[in-house]
């Protein structure tokens, strides 16, 4: 997106008075990451944090970096790095003390990852995704006081190809449900994480032990 065409975009989003609040659009459930500049912009740890902050509100570059500890002029890049990429949208313009204000929120709810090796690399998507749900867990158990819904659960279990189909089905499902959830503009932003694997080797192993197998580890026991 050139300047040119930026600016006649922005010009045709009405000015909002002061008095006027800006509320949250319906966003679409998903969108596809699939390009290098897309890759490029989401992998920046800051403008992660940034997506997250605009999943569920719109914020200007000010209110961003006032949450994030940083400078408004450093968001204001991060965010024309992700609106280039197609990740975030300015939805609503607000005269904010004698100034016009952009808002900003994610272009989809959640980002799916469809990357062609070449754009890949070696990087695991869903490692990424673990580790920055670890992050989040860890800040919140520092940051918040107080969280009675919170709960980890971490099981294991063997399953028919089949069977493993049915549960996979099943966490699709509830994170279609989730996306397509209402958000509350009162209520409280919680993270959910969802992940199926098959688990390491090590956990493999025969389903079934054969007794002989039994008779000899006792007797090379003795």
């Amino acid at each position: 997106m050139n300047a040119l065409q930026r600016n006649d975009e922005l010009g045709a989003i009405e000015i909002l008075p002061e008095e006027v609040p800006v509320s949250m659009p319906e966003l679409p459930p998903r969108l596809v990451i699939n390009t290098v500049q897309q890759f490029k912009a989401i992998s920046d740890p800051i403008r992660s944090r940034i997506l997250g902050i605009i999943q569920n509100q719109p914020a200007t570059a000010k209110q961003i970096a006032d949450r994030l500890g940083a400078s408004p002029g450093a968001i204001g890049h991060h965010l024309h790095v992700l609106e280039a990429a197609g990740l975030a949208q300015v939805i609503a313009r607000r005269i904010t003390r004698g100034i016009v204000a952009n808002y900003y929120t994610r272009t989809a709810r959640i980002f799916t990852y469809e990357l062609p090796p070449e754009v890949a690399g070696n990087a695991s998507i869903g490692l990424e995704i673990m580790t920055q749900a670890r992050e989040e867990l860890a800040e919140a158990l520092v940051t918040i006081e107080e969280d009675p819904l919170r709960t980890d659960s971490f099981p294991h279990i063997r399953l028919s190809p089949e069977r493993a189909g049915v549960y996979f089905e099943r966490l699709e499902a509830l994170v279609n449900d989730i996306l397509h959830e209402t958000p509350d503009p009162n209520g409280e932003v919680y993270g959910i994480f969802v992940s199926m694997f098959k688990a390491p080797a090590y956990l493999q192993g025969p389903g079934m032990t054969i007794p002989s197998e039994d008779r000899e580890t006792e007797e090379g026991d003795l």
